[in-house]
């Protein structure tokens, strides 16, 4: 059975694991994840080190996704730093962690590392939906 591919979630503090958290309760348990929370106090070579020993600690055979909170911020300049640091390993980054993200990645991570770039990089594009007031066909009911 091929292996998921390897999934780091960062964040300014526990965002990351909170979300993870989130979509654990829809899909139920994920293997191959790793999160990370940036604290107050805490730098950027800190934090890099502390994603670089994440990465080791999965199986990171079938490629990495990391998925950060805010491009610019701490955790995606550490992913930048992964980057930079394995250059020839199956590493992608980005920004922007979300709920539609995560939930479009656990059901794509025994894909191959192309197509789970692509089903990304699509599923980010309709990630953002304005709710508009339809009064006619507007539904209150429970959900999860």
């Amino acid at each position: 059975m091929k292996e998921e591919i390897a999934l780091i979630l960062a964040s300014h503090g526990d965002f990351a694991k909170e979300a993870l958290s989130s979509l654990e309760m829809i899909v139920g348990k994920l293997n191959n994840v790793n999160t990370l929370s940036l604290h107050p106090g805490e730098d950027l070579p800190d934090f890099t080190q502390r994603m670089d020993e994440a990465y080791k600690k999965l199986n990171h055979e079938n490629g990495t996704i990391i998925v950060c909170d805010i491009y610019g911020g701490t955790p995606s300049n550490a992913a930048m730093g992964m980057l930079i640091k394995y250059p020839e390993a199956k590493i992608t980054a980005y920004s922007g962690l979300n709920l539609p993200i995560l939930l479009e990645l656990s059901a794509s991570r025994k894909q191959d590392y192309v197509e789970i770039k692509k089903i990304i990089e699509e599923t980010a594009k309709l990630s953002w939906t304005e709710l508009k007031n339809n009064k006619k066909n507007t539904v209150m009911e429970g959900g999860l």
